[in-house]
């Protein structure tokens, strides 16, 4: 499984389509979460960094984005997309949610068309349905606010590794 763990990180430098030019600067951190019972009897969730995950662990992504430039980013014009790899289930419901800040979108079709839920999908025989969010393979987050020199955001979401 290391494999998997760092082509998923390959797989999501390359999805952000790095320019030279490019003001946004996006730092990928990827942590198995793991829920531990403390010693009053809650439970709590542990972050590890990760280097290999299991079948059935729960995988976090946390996608920091930067603007190393010096002028100010216009709202709209920052968009960052995390892949659902292959291997994995997105968890529902465990992406950074839409705020007056940014829109967060999903896809089911490799990254086709995004939408906000219900994701519609169409099928092979042209009949629409709306996707169940265990079949989203990615995750898009638009920055609805200008961004100015030296801000940052960040941006989450979870897999299960199958």
């Amino acid at each position: 499984m290391k494999r998997l763990i760092w082509l998923v990180l390959l797989v999501a430098l390359v999805g952000f389509g790095f320019a030279q030019d490019n003001p946004v600067e996006v730092r990928l951190e990827i942590y198995v979460v793991s829920e531990v019972t403390t010693d009053d009897g809650n439970k709590e969730e542990r972050f590890s960094e990760a280097t290999t995950a299991r079948p059935g662990q729960v995988v976090e992504y946390r996608l920091l984005a930067e603007n190393i430039g010096d002028t100010t980013l216009p709202a709209g014009t920052v968009v960052i997309t995390g892949p659902v790899p292959n291997g994995t289930t997105f968890v529902p419901e465990s992406a950074t949610p839409s705020s007056e800040r940014f829109l967060t979108e999903f896809s089911a079709d490799n990254g086709d068309s995004y939408s906000e839920p219900p994701v519609i999908v169409t099928m092979n025989n042209n009949q629409r349905r709306i996707a169940d969010p265990v079949l989203y393979n990615a995750v898009r987050w638009t920055l609805l606010v200008p961004m100015e020199p030296g801000a940052d955001e960040a941006f989450v979401y979870r897999v299960t590794v199958d």
